[in-house]
């Protein structure tokens, strides 16, 4: 598949530039571009801004998606809360990938081998969580043969595991 004409000129910046900061209309931008030497349609110009704007669009969801989970889970332990920020991130990096139509990489073995540390740091941070939690269960079963005031349990729970 052809690489966009903006991508392939390095234009993309520049197009963004002159429409939303210097208020150009799409016919001047390429009327520009035409003066400077490059072979641009307006219909080019206009797929350009159009990509930029989904991008942006999807940029602004996933902030959003993103401060909600943070005051959902702000109550929950850290490893709780970087397990579901690591498993959304995942999430949008495989979304990403798979919209992709031609990779463009230099070495794609580079992107597989992010996406498998990502993979595996989830893992870790399961782990993690359940070992957590199996240490919490003995704590309290040991504070109970102690008997050792259940809110003062309750207490330490709170400040070591964020529950």
């Amino acid at each position: 598949m052809r690489r966009p004409k903006a991508k392939l000129y390095d234009l993309v910046e520049r197009i963004v530039y002159l429409y939303e900061k210097e208020k150009m209309a799409i016919k001047d931008i390429e009327s520009l571009l035409r003066s400077e030497g490059y072979d641009i349609s307006k219909s080019s110009i206009h797929r350009t801004l159009k990509s930029y704007a989904q991008l942006a669009e999807e940029y602004k969801k996933t902030a959003e998606e993103t401060k909600a989970l943070v005051q959902e889970l702000r109550n929950q332990p850290a490893s709780y809360q970087m397990e579901a920020i690591l498993t959304m991130l995942v999430s949008k990096v495989f979304n990403f990938v798979r919209s992709i139509e031609n990779l463009e990489f230099e070495d794609p073995q580079e992107l597989v081998t992010a996406l498998n540390r990502l993979a595996g740091s989830i893992e870790k941070m399961q782990r993690y969580r359940e070992e957590l939690e199996t240490k919490l269960a003995k704590v309290e079963v040991e504070a109970k043969k102690r008997n050792i005031d259940r809110e003062f349990i309750e207490y330490v729970k709170k400040e070591v595991f964020g529950t």
